[in-house]
């Protein structure tokens, strides 16, 4: 029995998690392993080390940098390969626990970070706002938002 394709998914889900996503952390990636004083700087500048990083914390950041690569890759990759919502399902699950861990991480900043929009710097932006973005996209493809469902048998009206 042959089984019907998978629907393709819509074109905003594509465009955000074929591209935009994967190209954003790539960004992160290159900040974190070419830019690392920059990007710790711009994270929180009173405990940023200047333009001398610390060997450990070099490290660190260059694992992230790798980290944020295969993500991009895996992301970019994983979601190109099929439409199948079984596959895309729990990746865009799996993501949404990693926005709000992401969230999180940046407690230590202080909670007006979660809303003072006036504040924010680029990687604020980045790190905040679009992972707000990137979660809420996550729960409305979650729910089928923007979706064709397919019409089932209609009940005449009397």
């Amino acid at each position: 029995m042959a089984v019907a394709p998978a629907a393709p998914m819509p074109a905003f889900y594509r465009v955000v998690f074929l591209w935009i996503e994967p190209v954003s952390i790539l960004t992160g990636a290159v900040y974190a392993h070419f830019l690392q004083s920059t990007y710790l700087e711009l994270t929180h500048a009173a405990s940023a080390p200047g333009a001398s990083v610390p060997v450990a914390t070099s490290i660190v950041m260059t694992q992230l940098a790798n980290l944020y690569l295969g993500l991009a890759i895996l992301e970019a990759s994983v979601l190109r390969a099929t439409t199948d919502s079984n596959v895309w399902r729990p990746f865009i699950v799996a993501l949404l626990i990693a926005d709000f861990g992401h969230l999180y991480s940046v407690l230590p900043v202080g909670k007006d970070i979660y809303w003072a929009y006036w504040r924010w710097n680029a990687i604020d932006w980045g790190g905040v706002a679009f992972v707000y973005f990137l979660a809420v996209t996550r729960i409305c493809m979650l729910l089928g938002v923007g979706f064709n469902r397919p019409q089932g048998p209609r009940l005449k009206s009397s």
